[in-house]
């Protein structure tokens, strides 16, 4: 498990009430958004998803994926805003 990710798969089990399953779900989605974006996060949520949106390799992602996407992003940012 990466280190980097620990404390928001925690936070992801125990305030989301996610299983482990789930939790590791949403970080590898969050990690899946950096290397899309090629960028750090945590930075404005509202910034991310504009540019996030307009590129290529997001929008060639079926719409279940694009979601999926979108909410580990919010509840990154969500973490990230609690801590």
């Amino acid at each position: 498990m990466n280190e980097e990710y620990s404390d928001f798969r925690e936070w992801l089990k125990n305030t989301k009430s996610l299983s482990k399953d789930s939790a590791t779900d949403v970080v590898s989605r969050i990690k899946r958004a950096k290397a899309i974006m090629e960028i750090d996060l945590p930075i404005d949520i509202d910034t991310l998803l504009f540019h996030f949106i307009g590129k290529p390799a997001f929008k060639n992602l079926a719409t279940t994926v694009k979601s999926q996407l979108k909410r580990a992003i919010k509840l990154y940012k969500e973490f990230n805003s609690k801590i």
